[in-house]
């Protein structure tokens, strides 16, 4: 059957085409500030911006520590979560997921304090771990795979499981190629959301500069320099969005074959 698009599809792209548009402006603004050097392009504001301030790339190595740790963190811990929530029958269990579903509904100033007190409790307030270990339980990771898990045929997992009693080989095997792309989506928005700690990083690393992320570092810089800064600083989030877009591309043109 060949899929005709409709009118009304083709104004949705339009709106959707404008709406990014609008949205891309900053981005393209800073990106096109950075490149200007005197009264033309260059790529002066970078050189004394890595040659006069090795402190931004400890910054930059600290935020890609954060957020590779957190994202593969999260994923290996939120998958089995989800799993238990969407294909365990337990006492309780959609009582123990509308919790999760409140937790994801605060905001994160709600719940900065009591992280503070429980890391001040263990001695970790001004580490690493402090940041990075409460930022992998990530309750809307857990929703989308366990949404996502639903789907899967209950059928197909009781034939694995008459086959099997490994745990693992039905989790790797038969359950994780079905939300790849779930899986693909949780660790996008895992990676966007980690690269950009503000709060949890203010109030946990209070002291250490060298440990702190970028995204709390940004505005030691001076501010001829800043464009040139958050440039750098918006690099990885748009290659993760790239690649992630490139990747949705490829599976609808396979899947269309």
């Amino acid at each position: 059957m060949v899929y005709r698009k409709s009118k009304g599809d083709l104004m949705v792209r339009i709106i959707l085409s404008i709406t990014a548009v609008i949205f891309a402006l900053p981005a393209l603004y800073v990106v096109f500030s950075a490149f200007q050097d005197g009264e033309g392009f260059g790529l002066g504001k970078f050189r004394e911006l890595f040659q006069n301030y090795p402190s931004y790339l400890v910054a930059l190595r600290n935020s890609f520590f954060y957020a590779l740790i957190i994202t593969a963190g999260g994923l290996f811990l939120s998958v089995p979560v989800a799993y238990l929530f969407s294909k365990v029958r337990f006492r309780a269990r959609n009582s123990l997921f509308f919790v999760y579903i409140v937790i994801m509904m605060l905001p994160a100033q709600s719940t900065i304090l009591g992280q503070y007190l429980l890391m001040k409790s263990l001695d970790w307030v001004d580490t690493r771990q402090a940041l990075y270990l409460p930022l992998m339980l990530s309750p809307l990771t857990v929703f989308l795979l366990r949404q996502n898990l639903k789907l899967i045929s209950s059928e197909l997992i009781d034939a694995t499981r008459l086959e099997t009693n490994s745990f693992f080989v039905l989790l790797f095997g038969v359950v994780l190629p079905q939300i790849k792309g779930t899986i693909a989506a949780a660790g996008v928005l895992l990676f966007c959301e980690s690269w950009n700690i503000i709060e949890q990083a203010m109030i946990l690393l209070p002291r250490r500069e060298e440990i702190k992320p970028l995204s709390v570092m940004m505005g030691r810089y001076p501010d001829e320099l800043q464009a040139a800064c958050a440039a750098v600083y918006l690099a990885p989030v748009a290659i993760v969005l790239i690649a992630f877009a490139v990747f949705g591309a490829a599976r609808r043109m396979k899947a269309g074959q």
